[in-house]
């Protein structure tokens, strides 16, 4: 039975089935869940199979596209129209945003309806989005015409913040003080990182002690993340005994696995989740970070809770990660001299160094990024934030 007398959190964003965003959205439902009702409404197009769900099957989650089709009965029919256009696929309500409901059907005019609507059931709107994401600047606005609460926890590297809205946000929350800093105008704002849901099965992992081998890249397989270049980049430094494992899916996958097929130092695994992440994560040596631009990333906090030594770039929030480690392996982005230096320092490692950095990864995991410490601060900011007299 739901507790009437808890407040009411809208979880808004463009959340989808798989990704770092949906696992964060999934974690900070289970964590706020605790003292409140929360919801969450997608403004893009999840399933089911959403990771989300991964941490509680029974969270409420509906999207902007279903309240639309199920409220206007003349979009539902154009959503119809296309959903048979494109032979079917998917569910149907998927299909409400198209070139009929937009220009004949006042479709912008609906969702503004649908929005405020939404906005009057909660006591709070969390956003969980980039600044620049659709339905960001609406919600933001109806929302404070109603004086409701809005903490805005970004995702991305943020490149541009010059958005008439920033200054309406009651919090927003950064990965870190690099990406805070690039928002001028926001009167309020706290730093949380990310931390390891399946943080049990990593800290099993035994501390690393033998010198390097084995790396890995978990990364989506799509241009901007940099994996083709650090591969090719990998295959002109690498010995016989060095292996490059690939964990992901994109459009890249078939492209790159097609390009190295013949490569017996490059393994391409596929997406993999659960057990079979942290299986792998024990059987490396290494994480390598090829991105030119990401908010966490997530498998970096993974890899310091695992003991794993880190190759990155310069990305997101991983200097304030790792600052006070002996783990100080950067290479500039596409830049192979850079990435050639870095390599051969890991692995000219003696066993003891590697065991030290190991300690100091996870040591660092444990004082400052696990699951209770996240998790204290995503309670703390909500609370003083609802907390604030208007």
């Amino acid at each position: 039975m739901v507790d009437s007398f808890k407040e009411k959190i809208l979880l808004f964003g463009p959340i989808a089935d798989y990704g770092g965003r949906e696992i964060e959205c999934g974690l900070i439902a289970l964590v706020l869940s605790s003292k409140y009702e929360v919801s969450i409404c997608s403004t893009g197009t999840i399933t089911n199979k959403s990771q989300l769900f991964n941490f509680n099957k029974n969270q409420r989650v509906f999207s902007i596209k279903e309240l639309l089709f199920n409220r206007f009965f003349i979009l539902k029919i154009a959503g119809f129209l296309s959903y048979f256009k494109n032979t079917c696929k998917g569910e149907v309500s998927n299909y409400v945003k198209n070139y009929f409901a937009k220009k004949f059907f006042q479709y912008d005019e609906k969702v503004e309806i649908v929005l405020k609507d939404l906005i009057s059931d909660f006591d709070a709107v969390f956003i969980i989005a980039q600044l620049s994401s659709g339905l960001v600047s609406e919600i933001i606005q109806l929302a404070k015409k109603d004086n409701k609460k809005v903490l805005f926890r970004t995702t991305g590297t943020i490149t541009f913040s010059d958005y008439d809205y920033i200054e309406l946000v009651d919090c927003f929350i950064h990965h870190s003080y690099n990406n805070a800093s690039r928002i001028n105008k926001s009167k309020k704002f706290a730093v949380i990182d990310q931390c390891a849901n399946n943080e049990s099965d990593l800290l099993n992992i035994p501390l690393s002690q033998r010198q390097v081998c084995n790396f890995l890249i978990l990364s989506r397989l799509s241009q901007e993340k940099g994996v083709e270049e650090i591969i090719d980049s990998f295959l002109k430094v690498s010995s016989e005994r060095d292996i490059l494992f690939i964990a992901g899916n994109g459009i890249l996958e078939i492209y790159l696995k097609t390009k190295y097929k013949n490569s017996r130092n490059v393994k391409f695994l596929g997406f993999l989740s659960g057990s079979k992440l942290s299986d792998l994560i024990k059987s490396v040596d290494c994480l390598i970070i090829p991105s030119p631009e990401e908010s966490g990333p997530l498998v970096g906090i993974e890899s310091m809770c695992a003991g794993k030594i880190v190759i990155s770039t310069r990305v997101g929030a991983m200097e304030e990660r790792l600052q006070g480690t002996s783990n100080d392996y950067w290479f500039d982005y596409n830049d192979f001299k850079s990435f050639e230096k870095v390599f051969f320092e890991v692995k000219d490692l003696k066993e003891l160094e590697v065991k030290n950095i190991s300690i100091e990864l996870r040591r660092k995991y444990i004082e400052e990024y696990s699951i209770d410490i996240i998790s204290n601060k995503y309670l703390k900011i909500v609370e003083e934030t609802l907390g604030i007299c208007v």
